[in-house]
């Protein structure tokens, strides 16, 4: 069964909306994010972050740790400290673009079987819906997650949306987009004024702007999309 996909106003990347058997669709108080930290989930976690504005529902970043032999952690990524370490780090980074957006957030870390975990996750939070891209890194990695976006699909008890990874974690490519969050963060500072200028520098968006009789900078993340304002010298 695919149910209607809720709007979104930030990507289009989506591959599907699963459901399970009922009508899931009405509210989104519990999003469950599995993630890796691969490239391109940054575009998964926004879509998770966009329901999550829509309805007023908490983000639960979930990472597994997942037990391998030695031959299969050099071609995955490392030791399993250094999974474990990926795993934290990937977890806080969307927990951090959450909070930018005013998102409430949850974290968690499991060892295990990547999938069983994440559908045990699931059952416990008692998850709306769960939000997970449909392929990771090259190799090994790619096949790994496909595999448990697939697991996913077919065994959750509630909707899954699966979202495909791009190969990058810019979610701010165009100018206007820039634009529009520069404003924003304008606006929320509490300034009166107008954005004149946008420029995308090598790992920022630069904006300049006038207001109050002042010249001010605004910077835009283009991954995490988090914004500051600062006054020009």
């Amino acid at each position: 069964m695919i149910n209607a996909m809720p709007d979104s106003h930030r990507l289009g990347a989506i591959a599907g909306y699963f459901g399970c058997g009922v009508d899931c669709s009405g509210m989104y108080e519990r999003i469950l994010i599995p993630t890796d930290g691969s490239t391109g989930t940054a575009h998964v976690a926004l879509q998770a972050i966009d329901l999550a504005e829509q309805y007023g529902g908490t983000l639960h970043v979930l990472n597994v740790v997942e037990a391998h032999d030695g031959s299969l952690l050099s071609e995955v990524g490392g030791s399993s400290t250094e999974l474990e370490e990926q795993g934290q780090r990937a977890v806080e980074r969307i927990e951090r673009m959450a909070e930018v957006h005013g998102v409430a957030v949850e974290t968690a870390i499991r060892e295990g079987d990547p999938a069983d975990e994440i559908l045990a996750y699931a059952e416990e939070i008692e998850a709306d819906t769960i939000v997970s891209g449909t392929h990771g890194r090259s190799g090994i990695k790619r096949r790994l997650i496909g595999s448990v976006a697939e697991r996913l699909v077919r065994h959750a008890t509630c909707p899954v949306m699966t979202v495909r990874l791009p190969e990058s974690d810019v979610t701010v490519d165009d100018e206007s987009r820039a634009r529009e969050l520069a404003q924003q963060a304008l606006d929320e500072s509490g300034h009166d004024g107008e954005v004149t200028a946008v420029e995308r520098q090598l790992n920022v968006w630069v904006a300049d702007a006038e207001a109050d009789g002042r010249t001010l900078v605004v910077y835009v993340d283009p991954v995490s999309q988090r914004s500051s304002v600062v006054e020009r010298d």
